[in-house]
């Protein structure tokens, strides 16, 4: 379901069956999350990362677009190896560095590593779950870490966001 929110599928809303009453509870949580972000407008924060694969056919392309959807599908996880990435979209470490950087301006660690500071900043602003949580809900497991990321991405610390709510 964070995932659905996450790529702005507000649609999706989990089913609640009455046998296990701690899911009921999660899933009234965050169908309620779905619904106060559907009725304030809330737009994927990737809409504008996309490339447009219409526009060329291109393989180099596909891949990273592969790559990037990959990376913004598993922002809570542990960014895998460049050797790994290329391996698992068919290309070599090499050339998946250049393909991401002449096309991001970039390298593929900062991208991730921004995407899931922008995802953040989206969070903070559009819920009320407290930082920690987030912080840990888009793959940091230290709250001090995340919040020097954060400060250094965006001139001020996560905190002072979820004050000015």
């Amino acid at each position: 379901m964070l995932l659905e929110i996450a790529n702005g599928n507000l649609t999706h809303r989990i089913t609640i069956d009455g046998h296990d009453a701690q899911f009921d509870e999660l899933a009234n949580l965050l169908n309620e999350i779905a619904e106060k972000l559907q009725k304030i407008g809330y737009a994927s924060p990737y809409a504008n990362s996309k490339i447009n694969i219409e526009a060329s056919n291109d393989v180099a392309v596909l891949i990273v677009q592969k790559v990037l959807d990959y990376i913004q599908n598993h922002l809570e996880e542990p960014l895998p190896s460049t050797k790994n990435l290329a391996k698992m979209f068919g290309t070599n470490e090499f050339k998946l560095k250049e393909l991401f950087r002449n096309h991001f301006n970039t390298s593929i660690y900062q991208f991730y590593n921004d995407e899931r500071l922008k995802k953040a900043h989206q969070m903070i602003e559009q819920t009320n779950i407290p930082l920690k949580e987030i912080a840990y809900n888009i793959g940091f497991n230290d709250y001090v870490i995340f919040s020097k990321a954060f400060k250094k991405k965006f001139k001020y610390a996560p905190s002072h966001l979820k004050r000015e709510q």
